[in-house]
């Protein structure tokens, strides 16, 4: 004990009077360790990746246990899915209701923007050539952005729903009570015309009523996002200030009874053939 004790004055008056043998001693003995650190430390290093690897299985077999468990739960759903679609497959059938699902007649790329203080409209690539009409709706992915307003041989002007000139009958998706969507110039829309007495709340959706000939039915439109006094202003569902692909929709309005012609009798059509 006293030779440690020596040993260590010695060192720190070594180190008082600025000698550089302490450090040396130092520096040789961290070499001199070095090596058996290392080598201490593998088996170390191997019980902590091995502890980790558990965890991680543990991790796995949880995570694994979950996706199961929710797979079961969506498989669930598909087949109430199906076993209701076939219901209403069949109900349609027996009630001759036509479907309402709308073929597309295009697919285009919006290629050019047109904005300014009167005009809200895009530019799609696709015109007559492609199958589109004037007037026929136009979707993206998430719900109404416009309609056809200029149809040329390979491009396509489409006026957006938020131009001052966009008027779409909706319905409130939670009542079914009717309105117009009316366009403002700006990111948002304006309700009109629906019923004093219907109690209209944020976050209410609105769908195309199908009223007009122009949209067919059920189509996503706006969403409210603020009732105030004498107002409710909408927030378009379709993401117009990211537009990159878009569907022009293949749209035939039901022509109304009074519009569809009926055949001649018999007595009618003789008489038409003998006039000259």
């Amino acid at each position: 004990m006293w030779l440690y004790m020596v040993l260590a004055v010695v060192l720190l008056g070594l180190e008082a009077t600025g000698q550089g043998l302490p450090s040396q001693l130092r520096a040789y003995a961290n070499d001199f360790v070095s090596p058996v650190l290392r080598l201490l430390e593998q088996p170390i290093r191997a019980v902590q990746a091995g502890l980790e690897r558990i965890a991680g299985v543990g991790d796995i077999y949880l995570e694994n246990q979950t996706l199961r468990d929710e797979n079961d739960r969506l498989r669930q759903w598909r087949e109430a899915a199906m076993q209701l679609s076939r219901e209403n497959e069949r109900l349609r059938q027996m009630l001759k209701v036509p479907g309402r699902e709308v073929p597309p007649a295009a697919t285009a790329r919006v290629i050019g923007v047109g904005g300014g203080a009167f005009e809200r409209n895009v530019l799609i690539s696709a015109g007559i050539s492609d199958g589109v009409r004037r007037n026929l709706p136009v979707v993206d992915e998430s719900g109404v952005i416009g309609r056809t307003i200029q149809v040329g041989r390979w491009t396509s002007r489409v006026l957006l729903v938020t131009d001052l000139n966009s008027r779409i009958p909706v319905r409130l998706e939670r009542t079914g009570d009717l309105a117009i969507a009316e366009g403002q110039n700006e990111a948002f829309l304006m309700l009109r015309f629906l019923p004093e007495e219907i109690v209209i709340r944020e976050g209410d959706r609105l769908l195309t009523s199908g009223h007009g000939g122009v949209f067919p039915p059920d189509l996503p439109v706006a969403r409210v996002s603020e009732v105030g006094e004498g107002y409710v202003r909408l927030d378009p569902l379709g993401i117009l200030g990211k537009l990159d692909y878009v569907r022009v929709l293949d749209y035939h309005a039901v022509p109304d009874e009074d519009a569809i012609a009926l055949p001649p009798k018999n007595g009618e059509a003789g008489e038409q053939e003998q006039q000259p």
